[in-house]
């Protein structure tokens, strides 16, 4: 069996396509990460999202992120609890203030799992209500490596915010309707490095199908991986597009 299979222009991997990678480059010593228990809230990662993160971070010898979606911040802890010390990790999310958090009736409740608004509708509740209680919780020098934007990302202007050409690890899980993901992709090839890595999360997501549309219209452009049993698909920027054997 081979290693790659070919799908809507997005090139399939197993995890350890990635692991072995680490291996390889960390012949003599265990390589570990640190990670909080996968949260029991709707919208977080699995343990294996968590790891193929760090990993494609560690492959990249990335120190400078950009995330598209705080939430709970647990993806920003992440990232700074796995990085170098000078690392920084930038990530934006709607105003709180902004967000309408009037509770859903009971017909609306039932579609929170079932409905890419109502979902939506859910996450950004949960942020206005609860904020990025992981980077709130997190010690000192872990926060002090996160920066937090309250602005609405489809009217970023990274070259006005002083965004643009600086990242190299950006990490798409904001908005997940197709015009919001659309916006959110352009503006993180405006930001990114000419070496970088760019990320999208909830790909083959049973909820938001509209990031599957997207990622796989984009892919006949550009190419993209998707990471097998995971929702994280990804481009390879620049001389990183030699990451990954063929």
């Amino acid at each position: 069996m081979t290693e790659f299979t070919q799908q809507h222009g997005v090139r399939e991997i197993r995890p350890k396509i990635l692991f072995q990678q680490i291996e390889e480059r960390n012949p003599d010593r265990n390589v570990m990460f640190n990670v909080s228990i996968p949260s029991s809230a709707i919208g977080g990662m699995t343990l294996l999202e968590s790891s193929i993160l760090v990993s494609l971070a560690s492959l990249t010898s990335a120190s400078i992120f950009f995330e598209f979606g705080t939430y709970m911040g647990a993806t920003s802890v992440l990232l700074a609890a796995n990085s170098a010390p000078h690392a920084r990790i930038t990530t934006v999310d709607l105003p709180p203030a902004s967000i309408d958090t009037a509770k859903p009736d009971s017909d609306e409740v039932t579609l929170i799992l079932q409905n890419d608004i109502e979902n939506d509708n859910y996450l950004r509740r949960t942020f206005a209500e609860k904020g990025a209680f992981y980077i709130d919780r997190a010690d000192a020098e872990t926060q002090n490596k996160i920066k937090r934007i309250y602005h609405d990302s489809r009217s970023l202007d990274p070259q006005a915010q002083d965004l643009a050409g600086r990242f190299d690890f950006i990490f798409i899980d904001g908005g997940h309707d197709y015009d919001t993901v659309a916006i959110d992709t352009t503006n993180a090839l405006k930001m990114a490095k000419p070496d970088a890595v760019i990320i999208w999360h909830d790909y083959r997501s049973k909820i938001h199908g509209d990031v599957t549309r997207f990622v796989d219209h984009f892919s006949q452009e550009i190419p993209l991986i998707h990471v097998q049993n995971t929702m994280l698909a990804f481009m390879l920027k620049g001389k990183f597009r030699n990451l990954l054997p063929n």
